[in-house]
């Protein structure tokens, strides 16, 4: 800073709370917590008393503590990841930090390190984000299967998300995602329920509430989730193309052209509304119409179930999932978070669900799991 009068002192502020005062331009900062982001501000005083507005918000993340070594687990991976999900930070806290384009190129290269089953390598660079790698064996499938858990050390800072790589899948080209797990209730568990019982090949699932930011998405879409309608939370990791989940997304769409994504949400039923919503991101019909399949598939499990079915009931035009960045991705549009896409690929499933039959308990949840059993 500079002054007619001359800058006499500097005030640090920690976290929005005053720390110290220093007369020169550099402070040595102790006792913080590895693996922790911390927001610092500035105010200069002059001489003669005066004091500067605060500088904008500097926000630093300390170097994790964490060893580079893999986990072992075992158990039930249902049982495992519900704990997980459990722990994630709720609505309006403001703990989720958005990644620079440096940490998702390293993020790629972790996720790509998984896909080709170089444990160790993904181990040793997923600690530069406070991540760590867990094998873990379930028990109580027989044969056993080991999965691959790509989570945040206990000490959490960024919330980025939870994912799942099943070592031996038995459904080699299905993919869960679950980007609500706090708002749409019980979608991560259903998720979960889901992955397990098929052996999915990868599990998806957001690290925060969809509301845990206060800051907005720059991709386009409004909603009234986070209270007044606006632009979507940074923190919504289905309106949003700068996230580890959208960048793992993108990793294994390419590297496996032949996977399908399945994203599961959950929405109010109003008077009028069916019980199942769904959409390929698109009103065109694919070659393979994985929706239409779905929903066969879940009438065989319960035929008092109703749909929409967006490419179908073209009428139709809530939450058919247009604004997904992941569906515009995997639907190839040019801009995923400014763009719709005006073509299928077919490979997004974009499935709402209302509560009482599908989402509200294990019973609701084996429907779905037993559907795409069937359709996979």
């Amino acid at each position: 800073a500079s002054d007619n009068v001359g800058v006499k002192n500097y005030s640090l502020y920690q976290n929005g709370s005053y720390l110290a005062s220093s007369g020169q331009t550099s402070y040595v900062l102790n006792n913080l917590e590895p693996g922790k982001m911390y927001e610092y501000q500035v105010l200069a005083t002059d001489a003669a008393g005066n004091e500067s507005t605060l500088s904008e918000v500097l926000k630093v993340t300390t170097v994790s503590a964490i060893e580079a070594e893999l986990q072992y687990a075992s158990g039930n991976i249902d049982t495992y990841l519900q704990n997980l999900i459990n722990n994630v930070p709720g609505s309006g806290e403001n703990t989720y930090r958005v990644p620079t384009q440096n940490d998702l190129e390293k993020w790629n290269q972790v996720i790509d390190d998984l896909l080709s089953d170089n444990i160790s390598d993904a181990v040793s660079k997923a600690v530069d984000f406070n991540y760590q790698i867990t094998e873990f064996t379930d028990t109580t499938l027989s044969p056993n299967q080991v999965f691959y858990v790509l989570a945040e050390h206990s000490s959490q800072s960024n919330h980025w998300g939870i994912y799942v790589f099943s070592k031996t899948p038995n459904k080699e080209d299905l993919v869960l995602m679950a980007p609500h797990i706090k708002y749409d209730t019980n979608t991560g568990f259903e998720a979960v329920y889901s992955f397990r019982n098929n052996v999915a090949k990868a599990l998806l699932l957001s690290g925060t509430h969809r509301c845990n930011s206060t800051d907005r998405s720059e991709c386009s879409g409004t909603t009234s989730a986070c209270g007044s309608n606006g632009a979507y939370r940074i923190s919504d990791m289905a309106h949003n193309t700068n996230s580890a989940f959208q960048e793992t997304t993108e990793v294994i769409a390419t590297t496996l052209p032949n996977t399908v994504f399945v994203q599961l949400h959950g929405f109010g039923k109003d008077y009028g509304d069916p019980d199942v919503i769904m959409s390929n991101g698109t009103t065109e019909t694919p070659d393979t119409d994985y929706a239409s399949l779905i929903k066969d598939a879940l009438l065989d499990e319960d035929n008092t179930l109703t749909f929409k079915i967006a490419h179908i009931d073209t009428d139709w035009t809530r939450l058919r999932g247009f604004t997904n960045t992941q569906g515009r991705f995997i639907n190839s549009s040019p801009d995923p978070c400014s763009t719709s896409a005006s073509s299928t690929t077919g490979r997004f499933i974009h499935i709402e669900q209302a509560k009482p039959k599908l989402r509200k308990n294990a019973s609701g949840w084996a429907k779905m799991s037993n559907a795409l059993s069937n359709v996979f």
